[in-house]
Order: structure tokens, then sequence, then C-alpha cells
């Protein structure tokens, strides 16, 4: 398997990370809340991004998982405060036969979508859903709750899991036919939504619910690989400016070895979540994302609460960027399940 980028994805990724610096600052992500309207119309409008893994014939270009990661990745290395994630998930999630009314919209940017996943008590896997849906006139009407939802105050369409007749479908329900509710969270660059269905119409856009899973699980994974480099990348310009005794702090062997072992974290995370997006579409994907999602996460959490002590006292300072970079990792760890949980699925997957 070819790990390496061809040409045109580096061209992607240098492309993305040149916009991203100049438009996504530390000032813009501090007052954005979460969701920067102007900052969405231009990522999404000028590099057309969202179109990515969508079809030609659907409004997109046909790429792949692989460049959808490299978007992902940079925008976790800034802490985008727009909907990327939620919405080319979603879009990836359902099916072109089934949604082919709602992939324009997406491809272009026009259309906020999300997943709606999990529910009260953690529930995020069938078994445990009580998110119904019946068929009502031409449609369907979906009844239930959904909590967590990623950018779920501010999205046009939500693609909701639920059961229909004891088999579990996605279903795209519109913004105006829900009631939400916007969560206090850790997080104050990507905001979470409690959502309320009561008889809400809705279309079968998808029959794949575990695939669903699998790609949130994926995207959080490389994207929490963007935040740990950015918070090494922080921590080590850091030392090597600050200095003590009259020499960097770079020059002190202690913490050379507590980043060397940082850095170590972080490229076992990269391999992880790059392997995942390339066996997308094959049956190792039932493990290697939740495999890629589990050691991403624990590889952010870590550098980033080490980049808190590692920056000293200004490291404790709460307007600090260690701190948004330690509550995304922190929020990404904790979405879809924790390292207990996403053991339990890998150990059932592989059969251990």
């Amino acid at each position: 398997m070819e790990f390496g980028f061809t040409a045109e994805q580096t061209d992607l990724r240098d492309t993305v990370r040149a916009f991203l610096a100049r438009h996504a600052t530390s000032p813009w992500v501090r007052t954005a809340d979460g969701f920067d309207a102007m900052l969405w119309g231009r990522f999404a409008g000028e590099l057309g991004v969202t179109a990515l893994a969508i079809d030609e014939k659907h409004g997109g270009f046909g790429a792949s998982e692989v460049e959808l990661g490299i978007v992902l990745e940079e925008a976790g290395r800034v802490l985008l405060p727009a909907p990327y994630l939620s919405t080319v998930t979603a879009a990836a999630a359902v099916d072109p036969a089934l949604a082919a009314d709602l992939l324009p919209g997406l491809a272009d940017g026009s259309v906020i979508a999300t997943l709606a996943l999990a529910e009260p008590g953690a529930g995020w896997t069938p078994d445990r859903w009580s998110c119904t849906a019946r068929r009502g006139g031409d449609g369907y009407l979906l009844d239930g709750i959904k909590e967590h939802v990623l950018d779920g105050a501010v999205a046009d369409v939500v693609v909701v899991a639920a059961v229909c007749d004891g088999e579990p479908g996605l279903y795209a329900v519109r913004a105006e036919n829900l009631r939400r509710t916007p969560h206090d969270t850790l997080d104050p660059t990507r905001r979470q939504a409690r959502l309320e269905f009561d008889q809400a119409p809705a279309s079968l856009v998808g029959r794949d619910v575990r695939r669903a899973v699998e790609l949130l699980w994926a995207a959080l994974a490389v994207e929490s690989v963007g935040v740990a480099r950015a918070s090494l990348e922080l921590t080590v310009d850091y030392l090597k400016t600050r200095q003590q005794f009259g020499v960097p702090l770079a020059h002190f062997q202690a913490l050379r070895h507590r980043v060397a072992d940082l850095a170590v974290a972080v490229e076992a995370a990269t391999s992880s979540a790059w392997y995942a997006l390339r066996v997308a579409g094959t049956e190792e994907f039932g493990v290697a994302a939740p495999l890629a999602k589990l050691v991403a996460a624990r590889a952010a959490y870590a550098v980033t609460a080490e980049s808190i002590q590692l920056h000293g006292a200004i490291g404790f300072t709460w307007e600090h960027d260690a701190h948004l970079y330690f509550k995304r990792a922190t929020a990404n760890g904790l979405l879809l399940g924790d390292e207990v949980a996403l053991r339990r699925v890998i150990a059932a997957r592989a059969g251990l």
C-alpha cells in the first residue's frame, strides 16, 4: 500500500493550509463561538472542499476519503470554527442513489449537514437506539432524541440514525422539522446540540449505519492528528524561544526527552489515522476506524495536556491557545465512544 501523497494531494494540503493561515487565525477561533458563517462561506465557496468526495454527477469532484482526510487534518490544526467535519461525514455516509437531491447543496456548501448518531445514555449502536422511523405519507416520520450532535445548532439538514421495522437506517430531516437545544460544551470552537424529533418528516437517505459510525470515527481520528501536531509544534516553538538560565528551554535534555515521547505518539496516531482512511471501503475499515480513533484521540490528549505543562506559567493562562487544543482533544476523545468502548468494539470485530 502506498502511504505517500501524490503531487495533487500535496497541492491540496498546501492550498488549504495557506488559506487557513490567512483566514482562521487564533483571534477568529476565539471569537467565532463555534461557527463563523463568513469563514465557512469562503472555505466552502472558494476552495470547494465540501465537494471533494461527492460524485461528479452530483456536483462534486469524485475524490476519495484520503483527500477528505487532508482537509480534515488541516482543519484540526487551526481548530476550524466551521461545520466541515460534520458536513463531509454526513455527505459521505448517505447513499447517492437515495440522496441525489441532497448532494448538490452539500457539494457547493450552501447546505450544512451533520450526522446524528448518539442518544442519551451513550447509545451509538442500533441495539441501544430508541429513535424510530415509521412510514408516513410519501416518506417517513421520525421520533426520538439525539445527543451531542456536532454543529447540530446550525445544520440545515440532519442525517439521523434510526430504526424502522427493526432495521437501522439513515434519515434526512430538515432543520425546521426538529427542536434543537445547544449544549454547554467543553470545546468552544465546535458546538454540539441535543435534537428532538416528534413525528418529524424525514426521507430515507442510507442503510449502512455502521459505515456512518466508522466514517465519523476516522474523521475524528485524522482531525485529532492535526490537533496533536499543531499543539506539538506550538510547544516546540516555545521551548526554542523561551530562555531559562540564559539558554533556551530546548537545551535541557529532560524536556527534549518529553517532547520526543510526544512526537512518537503523534507519529503513531498519524499512521493509524491514515491507514484507516486508505482502507475505507474494505472489510479492514471496521477495525481500522475505531482503532485509529482510539490511538489518535489518546495521542491528542497526551500532547495537548503536556503542552500546557511545558509552557510553564503562560500555559496555565486561560486565554492561551494551548487550552483550546486541549479542549478539542478532550472532546474528540469522548465523542462516539471513549477508550473502553472502542476497545470492546475492536476486540469483538477482530475476534479477540
